[in-house]
């Protein structure tokens, strides 16, 4: 049986608790937040010890994980802490604010003898595990091309960004369906999926504390294959009734959160198109199809809908410890991915540059 402490109870925290409790051998056993009354629901509801420090938590009791959910900014100091204290750590996405951050977290994790898994949770949803073996397997043959897009919402006055607590003034920021927030998942799925590195990659993403605007990616890959993200939560929808789907799994949509087992009218999916087929992943409804010369059908996926994937997660952790061996999902991961994120930034900067340079 491993001892978890989970550190920060902002919304996502309700899901990996939930998820956990149905994992054998993993037992939640205390939390640390700073907000009391929400400290104090949690606790009650779920039957853990409550700190409102996480050092105090750290030095009390006897933990074989803590799992770091705290805004981004707080992720180093935190993960630093649990290192010395001898805890593995399980960091949620993006892995932090910079890349010296982000290093630093590894090293510390390094040097104190215990492991980091990093929360790339799209890797364990079954509709993209699946997708990611008929890709190996060469059914939609090479592929060329990955789309998701993410657009919608009720205008300006809608709009709901992460805030100063979460994403620093003037840095990478946005809102929970953004490009940092959401869209780091995918910079970190497409190489993943195919199984090829990013070699280029420019866009532009929102900045905390700025007006909202569309954000976009551009990649490509080692392979040839090219990879496209655009993000506007800030507008409404073109969808029409008929292209929600039934969703078996819990989602964050553009919407907000939806429960398991209902329709859902704007659901997240991810469109994959290959020399021989193409496949459309519907990752948190955990529908999969794939069109080819034989026409269009539904494949049959593993019975785990979200939010199992953090149920998966940490199950996948347990075994490292347990077996001595590296994290399928490593600190190096969420450094690959963040430092692709960062890379978009820069290269916004460099295109507002030329473009002032253009209106002297």
């Amino acid at each position: 049986m491993l001892k978890v402490g989970i550190i920060g109870l902002g919304g996502v925290s309700e899901a990996h608790i939930s998820a956990y409790s149905k994992v054998a051998g993993i037992n939640v056993v205390a939390a640390a937040e700073l907000r009391r009354e929400r400290l104090d629901e949690m606790s009650i509801l779920h039957g853990f010890r409550a700190y409102t420090d996480y050092r105090l938590m750290l030095e009390t009791e006897p933990l074989d994980i803590a799992c770091v959910l705290t805004p981004v900014n707080l992720h180093r100091e935190v993960t630093e802490a649990c290192a010395e204290a001898g805890v593995h750590v399980f960091c949620e996405k993006p892995i932090a604010i910079t890349l010296t951050d982000a290093e630093l977290m590894v090293s510390a994790c390094e040097q104190h003898g215990v492991k980091l898994f990093y929360g790339a949770s799209y890797r364990f949803l079954p509709a993209v595990q699946k997708a990611r073996e008929l890709i190996s397997a060469g059914v939609i043959g090479e592929v060329m091309l990955m789309t998701e897009s993410v657009l919608g919402g009720s205008g300006p006055e809608g709009y709901l960004p992460m805030g100063f607590t979460h994403y620093p003034q003037g840095g990478p920021g946005g809102s929970g369906m953004g490009l940092v927030d959401h869209g780091v998942h995918m910079i970190d799925l497409f190489p993943w999926l195919i199984n090829s590195k990013i070699v280029h990659i420019s866009g532009r993403g929102n900045v905390s504390g700025e007006p909202p605007a569309t954000e976009h990616v551009h990649m490509t890959l080692a392979n040839g294959a090219v990879g496209q993200l655009l993000y506007n939560d800030c507008t409404f929808d073109t969808d029409l009734p008929v292209e929600g789907i039934f969703s078996h799994g819990a989602a964050w949509n553009i919407g907000g959160y939806e429960p398991a087992d209902t329709w859902h009218s704007h659901p997240g999916s991810i469109h994959i198109y290959g020399t021989q087929g193409s496949l459309r992943i519907f990752h948190y409804a955990n529908h999969l199809f794939l069109r080819d010369r034989d026409g269009l059908r539904q494949i049959k996926l593993l019975d785990r809908p979200p939010p199992a994937q953090f149920a998966m997660q940490i199950e996948s952790f347990a075994h490292s410890i347990n077996e001595g061996k590296p994290p399928e999902v490593t600190g190096q991961d969420g450094i690959n991915a963040l430092q692709a994120l960062l890379t978009i930034y820069q290269s916004r900067s460099r295109i507002e540059s030329v473009r002032m340079r253009g209106n002297r």
